[in-house]
């Protein structure tokens, strides 16, 4: 490893010396509030004396030098002198302003294109960094690192306030100073790109702790050499569409469900070390970001039914889309990169396995015979046999895991009996049983669950237990109140004053519902546990139909 130089300096004189440049690559402002106010709350604790906060590994591109590692550090320092530049305009000391934007922000040229930042945030983050925070706009933030930025700087705002009003102007001076040439670092400094990714990783095995994206992309463009950037502009590129759409910690996962759907399932501690395995050679390393590139709207398809990608598979695609992210499901999504990559030229045969899968997880859930870790282990291995060409068709997909699934009678029993504890997953089974009353009726059932309250017909907590629900004591009310078969939807807008009333009382509410399985309890005189049972195991036998293996 040649031309590396090591320097400690204080971060404050780092950044008023030279010019800092966050590449496009590099993941968005990511710090939270309490990051933030750790870093501050130790320079209170240690100020007056030298403190350390670590290693900042940087690339030196002659003109300025590209941030490797330290983005978080050095971003949040400069904000606190933008906080500080505040405080001197409004006590009206505009020369200490004016020398801290100068030292610290921004150097200005003769002509209005000479002018350079300091620090230069990416292309996500900057124009707001620069036009919101150092020019004092009025931009509103528009994606989650924007806000983190202003919740930062309006923090260190009201930080170095109550250091004014408290301690005077002398401690600001004080503090800047400190900031500048106490608050210490070691700047390792590299003449290229591949030593600074090396680099970078030495520190991760010496006990940095780094995120598993930022280890997985630094390792790839490390392997990259001449192809650098290359693989740079395609990371920059999956990784924005992720972020953009979904979020930051979205960029991980989308990686870990793709690696998973080819190799079988890795988890997430697992996965920069079996990249590493797997991935020797630069060819390997652009062709892995190439593929996550190519495949990255179709992964932001699966957290999305309304995405333009369905437009090219039957409606009941989207559909079942809409259900697994209703339930709440992610270890299936292993084996829908491999659908939709594999299969993309067979869109019949995604309905089929999409409709299998839904109806696999439902019935999971309802008898729990595998746990969740060991179903994305199968998830990812039907993904692999997939892509290996071993499975080809949503035929061959249901023979695969046949022996995985329970059989019709299996599911019935388990159904008849179930209890749901989690809202969510019983206002998908009761919509999905409306939906199932009303296969010849004219009015849509229910479809978005936010607008349905999720009704316990024996109330979770009933007023009076023993005058208005006589057949109960505290122990069958215990064991009936979350079944399945007491439960059902109501619309928000009707009356719920009667909530934890008799069932006298609710029969008033539900006889005006627009819903087939809230009018039909109606049909009962008194509300036991018979009839508990009895509706039940009519959703049971409704339930085998709905969530069907028939393909």
């Amino acid at each position: 490893m040649s031309n590396i130089d090591f320097v400690h300096d204080g971060i404050g004189h780092f950044i008023s010396d030279n010019f800092l440049k966050v590449p496009l690559y590099q993941r968005s402002f990511a710090w939270e509030i309490n990051n933030v106010q750790e870093l501050f709350e130790d320079i209170k604790n240690t100020y007056p004396d030298e403190y350390f906060i670590g290693t900042i590994v940087v690339t030196d591109k002659d003109d300025y030098l590209e941030i490797v590692d330290g983005q978080q550090r050095l971003a949040t320092i400069s904000l606190f002198f933008i906080a500080a530049r505040e405080l001197f305009k409004e006590i009206g000391e505009d020369r200490r302003a004016g020398i801290i934007e100068k030292d610290y922000l921004v150097k200005e040229g003769l002509r209005e294109e000479e002018t350079q930042q300091r620090i230069t945030l990416n292309s996500i983050d900057n124009e707001f960094y620069l036009k919101a925070l150092i020019k004092k706009h009025n931009i509103k933030p528009t994606r989650n690192s924007h806000n983190r930025l202003l919740k930062a700087y309006n923090y260190l705002r009201e930080f170095i306030k109550n250091k004014y009003e408290s301690e005077g102007t002398d401690h600001i001076l004080d503090l800047i100073e400190f900031i500048n040439k106490k608050l210490l670092i070691v700047i390792v400094k590299v003449s290229d790109d591949a030593n600074a990714f090396t680099v970078f990783e030495t520190l991760n095995d010496r006990g940095l702790v780094l995120s598993q994206t930022d280890l997985i992309k630094n390792y790839l463009f490390n392997k990259a050499s001449n192809r650098l950037t290359e693989a740079q502009d395609k990371w920059s590129r999956f990784s924005g569409a992720i972020e953009s759409a979904a979020s930051e910690d979205e960029i991980l996962n989308y990686i870990r469900y793709y690696w998973s759907s080819k190799y079988g399932l890795t988890r997430e501690k697992e996965l920069y070390k079996s990249i590493k395995d797997k991935i020797r050679n630069k060819n390997q390393a652009v062709t892995l970001l190439n593929n996550l590139e190519k495949n990255a709207e179709m992964y932001l398809a699966l957290l999305n039914p309304n995405h333009q990608l369905w437009n090219n598979f039957p409606p009941k695609c989207s559909e079942y889309i809409s259900e697994l992210l209703e339930l709440r499901l992610t270890q299936n999504r292993p084996l829908l990169i491999a659908l939709l990559e594999i299969w993309k030229d067979k869109p019949e045969e995604v309905k089929k396995a999409l409709k299998l899968i839904v109806s696999w997880s439902v019935r999971n859930l309802i008898t729990g015979v595998i746990g969740s870790g060991t179903l994305e282990k199968e998830f990812s291995r039907q993904a692999k046999l997939i892509n290996e060409g071993k499975i080809n068709n949503g035929r061959e997909l249901l023979n695969s895991i046949r022996d995985l699934i329970p059989t019709d009678e299996q599911f019935k029993k388990a159904f008849e009996i179930a209890t749901v504890s989690k809202a969510y997953i019983a206002r998908y089974y009761l919509r999905k049983l409306e939906q199932a009353y009303r296969t010849t009726s004219e009015l849509e059932p229910i479809k978005n669950p936010e607008k349905a309250n999720l009704e316990h017909i024996l109330p979770e907590n009933p007023t009076d237990l023993q005058g208005d629900w006589p057949s109960f004591d505290e122990n069958l009310h215990k064991t009936y109140y979350r079944k399945i078969g007491n439960l059902t939807l109501l619309d928000k807008r009707m009356n719920s004053n009667t909530g934890n009333g008799p069932f006298r009382d609710k029969k008033l509410v539900y006889k005006d519902s627009e819903l087939i399985i809230t009018q039909k309890i109606t049909e009962h005189n008194d509300w036991t546990h018979s009839e508990i049972e009895k509706r039940q195991k009519e959703f049971a036998e409704k339930a085998v139909e709905i969530w069907t293996l028939k393909i």
